[in-house]
């Protein structure tokens, strides 16, 4: 156990390096005679204590329980819609206001930055994730019992409230454990297990609500959760490494050791706000790649929600039951899961081979690629699935896949870009990014219907291709003009 004396001055450079936090430490002000101006610190860059150090089964079993927590939060997201023209007709209101179950869920995704962000600075990241998913999951037991529209729709939103501290966090701590190679594979599974999620939610809906009542979507919801939630609480501990030295600290002054706890930053309520309010805003109107990046992200983060209200109104058009009709979901989770697949190709064939050729440092453009060949996938798969309405219909779940397999690689690789690109302000880009991803990806639910009544699924898919098509060439235009871009740029990371 490496015990440090802050009045050195190597000290606090030290106490920097093993922070992940972007704030200012405040060293104690003891004296250099005072045993507790020491305090506990790692020994050394392999002390196993350290989350970088941790065994490969051990990442690989924390991983897995993120992404399980994530997926749990994600079915929770979609797996009201189905349910949405039973409430409808049993409270003599019109599908468009129950289809808000959903889209205040994803509102309450946009809690997540503002809310957890600074509370996981505050007390660590695993007391977030676990209070955030037990939260969501115990708001299912009102939810299962509520007799009118308003409790439903305001518990709908809370649950996505709470549920958001698993997304906001929960990806933060798995980028904790591991360099940038692994790092970008492993945050490709836990950006898929986003979307996975809600893909499966309706078609375990649709079966549900078609033999027996819709209150059952609540308690097999509330019993997901609580299978999950004793997974989170055994393995996932603290992976902030401030809040380690701390418990080390704690720990040897019980065994009667004269040690200091860990120097924390000071909670300055003004620095708080200005890095997940003022600074976010002042990003995103100033940053050309954050707007285009955050749109595009938003178009197929709420093309999956419109999709989840479109697919089932095509197949009926075919005669299929409700239930028959969400089975082609199963083809766009496909194409999800082969996404994280390429992804890890990538990284570990060309992005590893241009990563050594660099001395080991690549161009945030580097990781483009993949997001170029799923926006080019994405306009033509739209337009086959549009218009195959008339053929066969497994053309149209050829089709599905190909749009799930898209939309994903675009997802993944926009979100590790804008995290490359900003990383001296990730917090604020990647608050501001999922904010205004949250509240627009909402509102695709609620018009989804309005616009397939307005325009058949044939030209509804042919409107939604042609905006694919007009953000396509900006992730080839990053990648080739990406450092020039970004040296306009105040708060990206310079060549």
């Amino acid at each position: 156990m490496t015990r440090t004396r802050l009045s050195d001055p190597g000290s606090r450079e030290h106490a920097e390096r093993t922070s992940t936090s972007s704030s200012t430490l405040t060293p104690r002000s003891s004296g250099p005679d005072d045993p507790e101006s020491f305090y506990a610190g790692f020994d050394g860059p392999n002390d196993p204590g350290h989350p970088r150090n941790w065994s490969s089964g051990r990442k690989v079993v924390f991983v897995t329980v993120v992404c399980i927590a994530i997926f749990a939060v994600s079915f929770a997201s979609s797996i009201f819609g189905p349910a949405s023209p039973i409430l409808a007709a049993q409270h003599h209101v019109s599908e468009t206001v129950m289809q808000l179950g959903v889209s205040l869920f994803v509102a309450g995704f946009a809690v997540g930055p503002l809310l957890w962000g600074p509370f996981a600075e505050v007390v660590g990241h695993s007391i977030p994730v676990l209070v955030g998913l037990c939260c969501c999951g115990l708001l299912h037991i009102p939810l299962g019992l509520a007799e009118d529209v308003a409790t439903i729709l305001v518990i709908r939103f809370l649950a996505g409230a709470f549920g958001s501290a698993v997304l906001a966090v929960g990806s933060g701590m798995v980028s904790e454990l591991y360099g940038p190679i692994p790092r970008g594979t492993a945050l490709a599974c836990t950006a898929t297990v986003v979307n996975l999620g809600s893909v499966f939610a309706p078609i375990v809906s649709s079966y549900v609500v078609a033999r027996v009542s819709w209150r059952w979507l609540a308690w097999i919801t509330l019993a997901f959760f609580g299978c999950v939630a004793p997974l989170a609480v055994f393995f996932l501990k603290e992976t902030a490494p401030r809040r380690i030295l701390a418990s080390r600290a704690r720990k040897l002054r019980r065994a009667g050791e004269r040690v200091g706890a860990t120097p924390e930053p000071a909670f300055d309520i003004k620095l708080m706000a200005r890095k997940y309010l003022t600074k976010p805003v002042v990003l995103f109107c100033k940053e050309p790649i954050l707007i285009i990046m955050t749109t595009h992200l938003t178009f197929v983060y709420g093309l999956l929600y419109m999709a989840y209200q479109l697919f089932p109104l095509a197949y009926k058009m075919r005669g299929w039951a409700l239930d028959s009709a969400t089975l082609p979901f199963i083809s766009v989770a496909l194409g999800l899961m082969a996404s994280p697949v390429f992804v890890a190709v990538f990284m570990n064939t060309w992005y590893k081979r241009r990563w050594l050729e660099r001395g080991k440092q690549c161009a945030p453009e580097d990781r483009l690629p993949p997001m170029i060949l799923g926006a080019c996938l994405l306009p033509p798969a739209l337009l086959w699935f549009g218009w195959s309405m008339e053929r066969h219909w497994f053309s149209q779940v050829v089709a599905s896949l190909f749009i799930g397999l898209g939309l994903q690689l675009v997802f993944i690789s926009g979100i590790v870009y804008i995290v490359d690109v900003y990383m001296t302000n990730v917090v604020s880009a990647i608050s501001i990014h999922v904010t205004i991803r949250s509240i627009f990806a909402a509102s695709f639910p609620i018009w989804t219907r309005a616009m397939y009544e307005a325009l058949g699924v044939e030209w509804m898919a042919t409107a939604l291709a042609g905006f694919a098509a007009v953000m396509m060439p900006f992730p080839i235009l990053f990648f080739m003009y990406g450092p020039k871009i970004r040296s306009w740029s105040r708060y990206s990371v310079k060549e």
